[in-house]
Parts: C-alpha cells; structure tokens; sequence
C-alpha cells in the first residue's frame, strides 16, 4: 500500500497545527491512552462523570448544521451531569479531513469528530475502542442497520457510531416514463429496455452516474462480482466482463452519458436532457420540477443481486481523558438514539441509522410523503460500504478518472476490465 504517501501527507498536514491547536478540543492527559500504538480502550461507563465540555469537530452546513445544532442544544440542557458539547465547524469535509490529519501528528485531536474511514486508516490508532461501551452501555446495538454496524467496526474493533448516512437512489422523470408507459427498471435487462425506447421515442439518454467509480462498484455487486482486497482488483473474471459489457454497451449506444459541464446530473434531469440517474439521496433537494413534470425515486436496479452504495460519516471519539471519553459517549448515543436519528433524518434529509427509526410511526408518516426516503429503506437490506485500505481515496480518484476516459473513447468491455483492473493495481 502507499504508506510513503501516506507519510508525507501526515508530515504536511503537520505544518498547520500551530493554527489548529487554539480550537482543539483538550486531549492530552494521559488517562485511558496507550503507548504501544494499539487504540485507546475506553473507560468503563459507571455512570460517574464530572461537569466538563466536549468538543466535536464536524462539517455540516445549513439545515444540517441548524438542526445539529439543535439536537445538541437539547443534549447540553437534558444531561443530568453537566456536560457541555461545544460544536466546532471546520469547514468542508476536505478541511475537517486535514485538520483532523495535523491534529493527529501534534496529539491535539478534538474529543471527537465526524469521519469517513478512509480518512483514519493513518492514525487509527488515536481512536478510542467502543466495544464495551457498545456491550455495556448502548441500548441495543442490533437496531443500528447492519452494513452500518459493519463500517464501524472495519478496523477490528468497533471505532464509532454511524451518523449522516446517505444511499444511491435512481432518480427519474416519472412524468416521461408515465407517457412512454415504462416503469422504474429493476434489473439490467430493463435498464437496457427502457433506455432504447427512450432514445427512440425521446432522443436522449436514459441514464447517467454522479458518481462514476460507485457505478463500477455497485454495478460488479450486482453481478455478484467482489470490488478490491488489500491486494489489489477482484474483478479480473467471466463476471467482471459481463459486468463492464452492461456498462460499455450503456454508454456506446448512447443510452448513457456522462455529466460533463452540468457537473451534477439533478441539474441534467431537471432540465429534461435525461430520463433517470443514480446518486445520492440527500441530492434531491437539488432537483427542480418547476416545469411542471413530476419526479420519480427507486431502488436501485440489479441483476443477479441488488446492491446499494452508502456514503455518509460517523461519529470518533479521540480523549484520552476518562472523564471525557464517558461524557462524550453520553452524547454519542443520545445523537444516535432513536428518537434523535429520526429527527435528524427528517430535517436533513439523510437516513436514520436505526430500524426502530424506520418503523417509527414519525417517520413512517414522513415516508408516506418522501419518496427518496421510501425509496431508501427499500432497498436497505441491500446496502454496502466500500471497503477501507490505505490506497482507498487515491482508488476513487484512478478510477474515476479512467471511467471516463473509458467512455470518451468508446472503448468495448475487454479494455473496460483490462485498464480498470491496471489502474486499480496500480496504485498498490
């Protein structure tokens, strides 16, 4: 893996601490920290916690940050032991990510932060273990969605609660496919259908992808093909062929396009240049029907699985104090209880965390009228997380980059495989 990378990011990000360490949250006694360079175990939840303040760095912005906000406000008042969250915005997720890489080399990490990840995978061992709080002290670990207990315990133990999750969703204009008498595709095969009525009947694409290296991962899984390993690409098979012939075969006969100047599709859709796409469910908003058509939101299509993408932080804790490891698990789980994953949800428009969340008359009754949201949860038995390895974003990035180079030169299914398979390994 690219741990000289690696290295040299953690060794730059270092040069901004000394901006970073007057807003880090205070993290330096010894407390429950280790020296061996394993995690920290956090303290035992005893119920004995002292007034104190926590600090939690995260990148939430409008709606999100208010409604976080508020969540947090009720927490600081609620809580019988004095404990005072203070929120700390760091700006976009690409900051929060660099400051928390400086933090990480100077040993001035905030109590706790939001996280992708991939993001962690250089200073893991900074995290604080939650196994036995989650044991002990969480009341009932089973609710939380599977594919989201799994990410949080990618690491071998279990590092934190999920928080702002989102799925892909297919997007669609459900005003044309009423006309054109099509229905939401389920499998490829309707994919392929409804896309070659389309460009027949309306002379434009059927379909495109926000996120280009999530389409090659998703598009492997619901064909039963494996993504990556810590060696290397997986896909180098009959399968993975067959997979990239369905996607090659979208795009040369002109059934798919990429987004090009648009730069996200919900403008594409909007402005009625295609009939459907996938992406993210908190990009709804995005979305404009002031024309007057109607929109339409599904699963995602599969073929001999389903498989849906998620995306979305969590919440790591960071103190290596006692006191504020306790106080701040307190607030961990009252962010991820039920009743305040469903209002997150609801106001946000990311998806709650738990099933109790779901089944809640409140948001059963918000599903009735949120067609993102009812689209999400159908499918989510059929979530799944990238995998985390060293080389995880400079992935993305490859292969995003040679998707599209894929497509402007029309290249047939074996180049597919063989130059995504190359870009992959790559970067080992």
């Amino acid at each position: 893996m690219k741990f000289k990378k690696i290295g040299a990011s953690i060794m730059t990000a270092a040069l901004a601490v000394s901006m970073l360490a007057g807003c880090s949250g205070s993290n330096n006694s010894n407390g429950g920290k280790t020296t061996d360079g394993s995690a920290n175990t956090a303290a035992s939840a005893d119920g004995n916690i002292e007034s104190c303040e926590v600090t939690f760095w995260h990148a939430m912005a409008g709606e999100q940050e208010k409604t976080l906000q508020e969540i947090t406000d009720d927490f600081n008042s609620s809580n019988k032991y004095g404990i005072k969250v203070t929120l700390v915005n760091q700006g976009k997720y690409n900051d929060l990510q660099t400051k928390l890489t400086a933090s990480a080399a100077s040993n001035t990490l905030p109590d706790m932060a939001q996280a992708y990840n991939n993001w962690l995978t250089p200073y893991k061992n900074k995290l604080v273990k939650l196994d036995d709080l989650v044991k002990n002290d969480f009341d009932n670990w089973d609710d939380v969605i599977e594919s989201y207990r799994n990410e949080c315990s990618e690491f071998g133990f279990v590092h934190a609660l999920p928080f702002n999750k989102s799925t892909y969703v297919l997007f669609y204009n459900k005003t044309m496919f009423d006309e054109l008498k099509l229905t939401a595709p389920t499998t490829w095969d309707e994919v392929k259908a409804d896309a070659k009525i389309v460009k027949e009947k309306k002379n434009i694409e059927f379909i495109g992808f926000d996120d280009m290296a999530g389409a090659v991962e998703a598009t492997l899984k619901q064909n039963g093909v494996d993504y990556i390993d810590d060696k290397g690409a997986l896909f180098d098979t009959d399968k993975g062929l067959e997979t990239f012939t369905f996607l090659s075969d979208l795009y040369n006969n002109g059934y798919a396009r990429l987004v090009g100047e648009d730069s996200f599709f919900s403008n594409v859709l909007s402005n009625g240049k295609i009939a459907a796409y996938v992406g993210s469910s908190t990009g709804v908003s995005y979305i404009d029907t002031s024309k007057g058509w109607e929109l339409g939101v599904a699963p995602l299509p599969g073929n001999v699985a389903k498989a849906a993408n998620t995306a979305g932080t969590n919440l790591v804790m960071f103190s290596s104090d006692a006191n504020k490891q306790k106080a701040t698990w307190e607030y961990m789980k009252f962010l991820t209880s039920t009743e305040n994953t469903t209002k997150w949800a609801i106001k946000t428009g990311y998806l709650p965390v738990r099933t109790s969340a779901y089944k809640s008359d409140e948001y059963q009754k918000f599903m009735a009228d949120d067609a993102t949201a009812t689209a999400s949860y159908a499918q989510a038995d059929s979530f799944f997380v990238s995998p985390t390895y060293d080389a995880s974003t400079d992935i993305r990035s490859a292969v995003a980059a040679k998707y599209e180079e894929l497509v402007l030169n029309k290249s047939d299914a074996n180049t597919w495989k063989k130059e995504l398979v190359d870009t992959i390994n790559s970067q080992y």
